[in-house]
């Protein structure tokens, strides 16, 4: 009897429970709090997501530990570097960063095309109400949303799909969300015959890596999470492949000691192997330390900047305390006091706009949450 791949099990229950969280209510509510903090603002479209796409990646990382599909892959007639899984983790991780980068040039051109400041959130509210911003980009969540309605017709409650963006969204979007599943495909390339905990650390931050790229952007902290991961397996993978081993070989352990100290001997004989190891974690850094500075840059303090885009019956913003009201062809620019959190004042904006304009954007302040 053929065994099975320990990792197919795996996957099949992490699909299952995320099919269970589309179809019962309720349950998203206990793995919230575990979900939120990885996934940056947790939901249970994002909930579900994750867990099906993760499942989905293990299962595929088990293709290449068939022995028949690993060899009759190995003697394709291709250059010897597509043959390697560190190529394609390479190139996933350019792509990736190429695609999360453009996201970001795309959202300033949409401000541009709207007459609106590159340190905005817009805010679309037909048919419901959508949000993005450099800080937290819906650019592609927004394609994907239309492809989502395609093929289902039942979408619950409580799953946003963010499609109402497509309105506004540059056609080029549409060519670069291409580049989305090509990316997926060649992180499912790199996780082919990794040793196990290399394996589920790829496949978990590469998960969090596709949600991030159209759920929040470069930014955002599932696709820093995906930079994080694929970083850490390109120039810790070894590291990572020795605990695998003291893990598995029990009756091997000191053997396995000696081999994993080895590898941390030779990596100090080298300036530049020590800087390699730690690269990913200056990356990171980098990352967060860019990610507030542009939040600190752009930050209005003064004053929160209101611009609505075909408004009408606007004496709803009377609640709040306005310094200035100024009307143009196609909308209207109101000024408020920066008494109010930013986030409080989105929503209560969404709430009090809705049904009297297109879309809105608000100037945003990182000092009203300090």
């Amino acid at each position: 009897m053929k065994k099975i791949n320990r990792y197919i099990p795996f996957g099949i229950i992490l699909i299952i429970f995320g099919t269970l969280l589309f179809f019962l209510s309720g349950i998203d509510q206990f793995i919230r709090p575990f979900a939120q903090p990885i996934l940056m603002g947790s939901s249970k479209g994002k909930d579900i997501l994750f867990f099906v796409v993760f499942g989905i990646t293990i299962i595929l990382s088990a293709i290449g530990d068939n022995d028949r599909i690993y060899s009759y892959f190995m003697n394709l007639n291709i250059p010897k570097i597509l043959k390697d899984n560190d190529f394609y983790l390479k190139l996933s991780l350019v792509l990736f960063l190429f695609t999360a980068v453009m996201g970001l040039i795309v959202e300033v051109y949409l401000r541009s095309t709207l007459g609106l400041n590159w340190n905005t959130i817009l805010v679309v509210m037909n048919p419901t109400m959508t949000s993005t911003s450099i800080l937290h980009s819906h650019l592609y969540k927004a394609i994907f949303g239309i492809i989502l309605g395609s093929l289902l017709t039942y979408i619950p409650a409580g799953i946003h799909t963010g499609s109402s963006l497509s309105a506004y969204t540059p056609s080029i979007i549409y060519a670069l969300f291409i580049l989305i599943p090509i990316i997926y495909i060649a992180m499912v390339m790199s996780l082919q015959r990794r040793k196990w905990l290399s394996r589920v650390l790829l496949a978990f931050t590469s998960t969090l890596g596709i949600i991030g790229i159209m759920d929040g952007g470069l930014f955002g902290t599932p696709a820093v999470g995906g930079i994080y991961g694929m970083l850490i397996i390109l120039f810790n993978g070894n590291i990572l492949d020795g605990f695998s081993d003291l893990l598995s070989r029990r009756d091997e352990r000191d053997i396995v000691k000696s081999e994993i100290s080895d590898k941390v001997s030779k990596n100090k004989e080298s300036k530049i192997r020590l800087f390699k190891k730690f690269l990913p974690h200056i990356a990171l850094i980098l990352i967060i330390v860019l990610r507030f500075s542009i939040a600190f840059y752009g930050a209005c303090p003064d004053s929160y900047e209101v611009n609505i885009g075909e408004g009408h019956d606007l004496d709803t913003l009377n609640q709040y305390d306005t310094l200035n009201l100024t009307e143009h062809q196609n909308k209207t620019t109101v000024y408020l006091s920066n008494q109010y959190n930013e986030m409080e004042l989105l929503n209560n904006l969404a709430i009090s706009l809705e049904g009297k304009c297109d879309w809105y954007s608000l100037s945003w302040n990182i000092y009203s949450y300090l």
